[in-house]
Parts: C-alpha cells; structure tokens; sequence
C-alpha cells in the first residue's frame, strides 16, 4: 500500500524520512488506520496533494521555519502557527505517546491543552467530496481533531518517520 521515499528533507537538527501512499484519492470517503510503536521519538501523519508532494523533499526558503532565525525572547508561539501554515500538506504530530493538535487560529491557545494521550490505534478518514480530514482515537471513533483540505487533485497519504520511528498499517477497514 505505501512505497518508501527514498529522500529526505533536511534542516537544522532534523531529518524526516517520508513515505508517500502509492494510490492517489480524488472522490469518496476514506479511513485507514494505524499503530505508533511506543519508542518511536516522532511520526507526522496525514495526507498530502500530489501538486504539492516534491515540496516534502526540497527544503525551498517559503518552507524555512522561523525558529531558527533569530528569537525575538518573548514566547508567543508565533513561530509555530507560520510553520505550520507553510507546510505543503496536512499533518499532525505524534510522539512519546502523545498526539498533538497543529497550532491554528481556532486551536486552544494554552499548547497544554493541545497535547492529548496517544489512542493505541489511530485512524485518519479523508472525505474528499467535503474537503475535510480527520484523526481518529480509531478504537473508539472519537475524533481527535479535523480540518479543512483542499481536495482539488489527488491526495495522498503520508507519514514522516524521525530516526527509530515507526508505524504499522492496520488490516482494511470495510463500509458498514
């Protein structure tokens, strides 16, 4: 079901090993569902348009985070909110056990309030007629959070694995 990505995307202390589903969505409803390992340190998570897919792999100056330029010393999370507005996907985040809901105007604006306890199954369901996707505690059917995609080509899905990082595609999830 997913091909490895043979490339990487670099920057300053980081190093994102993608893997790119190899079946392009472009109508319907779809939900696939996984396990994190319980060491894996990061693991993003999502979908991706295939207009957009060579961006994970170029480190271009409009996908440079803020970060790592110099720190005006107070802590507004600004830097947050412009990364992750400039990704070219749809990503969260995921790692020592915990699921992070992105930075967004309509998140809560404590960062405390955002870190949720990892669900031992997670599932991703991408409705392409709505423009929606959303992630799910897939052994409960609780959504964890969801967002608006612009579904206009093909969309894809994507994980990216940070060093021992690793996830395990549940079987196939049939229509009730």
């Amino acid at each position: 079901l997913l091909l490895g990505s043979e490339r990487l995307q670099v920057g300053c202390f980081t190093t994102l090993d993608y893997i790119i589903g190899d079946t392009g969505i472009a109508k319907g409803k779809h939900f696939w569902a996984f396990n994190v390992e319980a060491y894996s340190y990061l693991v993003k998570v999502g979908v991706v348009p295939s207009s957009k897919i060579q961006k994970l792999f170029h480190n271009t100056p409009d996908v440079i985070s803020p970060r790592y330029e110099q720190d005006s010393g107070h802590d507004s999370g600004s830097e947050d909110t412009f990364f992750d507005s400039s990704q070219p996907c749809t990503l969260v985040t995921l790692g020592m056990k915990k699921f992070f809901i992105p930075a967004t105007p309509a998140a809560p604006k404590d960062p405390a309030s955002r870190i949720l306890p990892l669900p031992s199954c997670l599932g991703v369901c991408l409705d392409c007629d709505r423009g929606r996707v959303g992630f799910y505690d897939a052994g409960r059917m609780k959504c964890l959070y969801e967002c608006e995609v612009d579904c206009s080509g093909l969309m894809y899905p994507a994980f990216a694995l940070m060093g021992g990082a690793a996830v395990h595609l549940e079987e196939a999830v049939t229509a009730k």
